[in-house]
């Protein structure tokens, strides 16, 4: 859920779970086969006192995501001075955002997608769930509007309140949708802490509660995916921090799904309090009145006895969904010409929770005619586009998909009038097209990707290809717009055919990369579905390359380097995951460009210090290793690095940190055997102005690249490297009639170069000439 989300409703205060599309197939779709070492994702706490948690030979995956890396297992306190400054980030019409300056649209027309953001892209809304996860302090704006429609049960809330009293801890465990996460932001707001913040952790990371160092502070533990694991001891070790969170005046609430709990229910049953969720219709009503302003006459529709069949025993998060609907639907009757009653909204509203299925299936049916099927589509994914755009661009979308062109010449076939009528939707008197149904422009492309899933690809293609060529006010928004609905449609089937779709032709059109990464990053940050994302993502990153888009065994480059980038952002909520999959592609790609891309991503992880250990350990390894591709990530990482400065001073070489040094110097030898690149000359030029600005860093810069030109193992000077470092000097400062400063120094490093070399001079030396 994004931290400073103003331009969407908030999210509803019970709605702490993602939940199904609205009106989505309720059957058991069969998820993409995932081979087995992939779904390596759990959790445990370990027990204080009791050693570390024993796994059973089943619950180690063959291939454990931190297994090559390792890191530590405390629970980590994140420094304010540890964040990293928010990416900027370049939209399609060439305008720079970032997270504190959200990208805006004036989207034309009405758009109908009852859950799209009106302005707030993904890529932001990622940037702040991302902060979420890695324990960045709750805004407090941000947790008065997610509890604005909050719900509270008194009774329930003084005994869990009563349970921190006592313990300062309390377990909150409950069924997906009854509002747990956001029961704790409540008690926990009504605690005065100074903070409220969510534990950083990994999944698939043990946790060490005496690690949460910060004061009073209100920590939330969110065990909320349904696959999380909670080993032997994790009670007692719940039981056992109350001392230390006493003595830091914090209180600590997990958030978890009662079968994960009643594992270890028995070791500390005190802490554990059962919610009972609000009834729906209280939660309807909440929500239709906040945030403010509200319906007008809310409980015209909270006594509709149609509503009130369906919301009597719904949870709070499904009325939440149909709070929205129903918003939408009041929103878009009082902007018609002849608005309808109530009685007939609340069709519409019924209609939309079910995704508009049986109208549509009822439209198809009666119109096999595949230009109007194609003009219904193109206005879904257009929705609020000027009518000769939608109809220029159905013609596309059918050449696309190789249907049999209608004949247009003079006037055969249906115009924009007759079209627009077929399919339900208005022509307004600005002459765009919208539908005024809830929903309904998601519901009809969630139809088409159901209905004819061997189209996905083809599809995919003409978005990107309307995205990019349309003019930015409508190619942006169609872009957000088709992202927000692949990743709800991927985490609701739980079936990637159409997120790898999507991601790949989007990430092959230079226009639309950044859009591929957002939805990449989308499903893997979702608090309840995300780890079947990381674990496809995986899969992928091990695949061979392939240029073919539609190929489903090997994965395209296009899709591995936006993998890439997908990982880049991340990193900062689940370091290890993104550092495994990043080194599964450098280790499983011979293109040069995926290689560039994990080096660009590893040079955006090496800004948070509490992942420089395991990066270096990483590119250490890379350093030497026997892939020609390994290495080039290798060395794209590291002059990427080295080429990094602050106060004039390069970060690689810290006056205190030998280790760091050494490391360095290791990094130069593998960058110089690559020969000279505009990266190495960049990075060689940071390094010889540090030594010039800062005479204090001259002699350990001339010692690194003096030992550089030399092996570490045989001694044995190596002329290619000297001729690389002798060609960056004089690229630095080229030959002068008169000395300066920059000479004396290039002519230094040179000379101490030669000296260095153990051979006697000979005819056939190096030189400078």
């Amino acid at each position: 859920m994004p931290l400073n989300d103003t331009t969407q409703p908030p999210a509803p205060a019970h709605d702490d779970e993602a939940t199904a599309l609205p009106g989505a197939d309720t059957r058991q779709p069969q998820p993409d086969p995932v081979p087995a070492q992939d779904t390596s994702e759990h959790d445990t706490l370990r027990p204080h006192g009791h050693g570390p948690a024993q796994d059973t030979k089943e619950n180690q995956p063959a291939d454990q995501d931190d297994a090559p890396l390792g890191s530590s297992t405390r629970a980590q306190s994140p420094d304010n001075g540890d964040e990293p400054t928010p990416a900027s980030r370049t939209d399609s019409a060439g305008a720079t955002h970032t997270a504190e300056t959200p990208r805006t649209y004036d989207l034309p027309g009405i758009h109908q997608n009852i859950h799209q953001n009106d302005g707030t892209v993904v890529g932001v809304q990622n940037i702040n769930e991302i902060r979420r996860l890695r324990g960045t302090p709750l805004p407090a704006e941000w947790i008065a509007a997610r509890l604005e429609a909050y719900v509270p049960d008194d009774e329930q809330v003084a005994a869990i309140t009563q349970l921190l009293s006592i313990y300062r801890v309390a377990v909150i465990h409950a069924p997906a949708g009854t509002g747990r996460y956001t029961t704790a932001l409540h008690v926990l707001a009504d605690q005065k802490t100074a903070t409220i913040r969510q534990m950083r952790r990994e999944p698939d990371e043990r946790t060490d509660l005496e690690g949460l160092k910060d004061e009073d502070t209100g920590w939330i533990l969110d065990l909320r995916d349904e696959e999380e694991t909670l080993h032997t001891g994790a009670g007692h070790h719940l039981r056992e921090v109350e001392t230390h969170l006493r003595t830091t005046r914090s209180y600590l609430v997990v958030v978890t799904h009662p079968d994960a709990w009643a594992r270890v229910a028995d070791e500390a049953s005190e802490l554990a309090h059962p919610l009972k969720p609000a009834h729906g219709l209280d939660a309807l009503r909440a929500h239709l009145s906040k945030p403010r302003p509200g319906i007008d006459q809310p409980e015209t529709w909270c006594t509709n006895p149609k509503i009130k069949e369906y919301l009597n025993t719904a949870l709070p998060a499904e009325a939440a969904r149909w709070a929205r609907i129903i918003r939408a639907a009041v929103a878009l009757n009082a902007a018609a010409t002849d608005p309808e009653p109530v009685t007939k909204l609340v069709e519409a509203v019924i209609s939309s929770t079910r995704s508009w299925r049986s109208d549509l299936l009822e439209w198809h049916t009666a119109h096999t005619n595949s230009s109007h099927r194609n003009y219904l589509l193109t206005t879904a994914v257009l929705d609020g586009a000027p009518a000769e755009t939608i109809y220029t661009a159905h013609g596309e979308l059918g050449q696309k998909l190789n249907d049999t062109p209608h004949p247009t010449d003079g006037q055969q076939g249906p115009g924009i009038i007759e079209l627009t009528h077929t399919i339900g939707a208005d022509l307004t008197p600005d002459d765009r097209i919208c539908f005024r149904k809830p929903g309904y422009a998601e519901a009809v492309v969630d139809y088409f990707w159901v209905d004819r899933p061997h189209h996905a690809a083809a599809f995919t293609q003409w978005t990107a290809h309307q995205a990019a060529s349309l003019p930015s006010d409508l190619g942006s928004p169609l872009a957000e717009r088709v992202t927000q609905w692949a990743t709800r449609y991927t985490l609701a089937k739980r079936s990637f055919t159409i997120l790898r779709a999507v991601a790949t032709h989007w990430a092959s059109s230079r226009h639309l990369q950044e859009h591929a990464q957002d939805l990449l990053v989308a499903a893997a940050v979702d608090p309840t579905a995300g780890r079947p994302a990381r674990d496809r993502y995986l899969a992928w990153a091990k695949a061979a390359d392939t240029d073919d888009l539609t190929d489903s065994k090997n994965t395209p480059t296009a899709l591995k380097k936006a993998l890439a980038g997908a990982l880049a952002q991340l990193g900062p909520a689940y370091p290890k995951i993104a550092l495994k999959r990043l080194s599964e592609l450098a280790v499983h790609t011979t293109d040069s460009d995926v290689a560039n891309a994990v080096g660009d991503a590893l040079t955006t992880l090496w800004d948070q210090p509490t992942l420089q250990d395991t990066i270096r350990a990483t590119l250490t390894s890379w350093y030497t290793a026997s892939q020609p591709h390994h290495t080039a990530a290798a060395r794209r990482a590291f002059l990427h690095l080295a080429s990094r400065t602050s106060n004039g001073t390069t970060l690689l070489l810290h006056p205190d940190s030998q280790d760091l040094r050494i490391w360095a110097l290791n990094g130069w030898r593998c960058a110089l055997n690559g020969g000279p690149s505009t990266a190495l000359h960049t990075a060689f030029t940071a390094w010889l102005d540090a030594a010039l600005a800062n005479p204090d860093l001259r002699p350990a810069i001339i010692t690194t690249f003096t030992e550089a030109v030399v092996d570490p193992d045989s001694r044995t000077y190596l002329a290619p490297r000297f001729l690389t470092l002798n060609h960056a000097a004089y690229r630095w400062e080229p030959a002068h009639e008169q000395p300066n400063a920059r000479t004396q120094l290039r002519d230094e490093l040179l000379l101490a170069l030669r000296e260095a070399d153990p051979a006697p001079a000979h005819p056939h030396a190096p030189t400078t000439a």
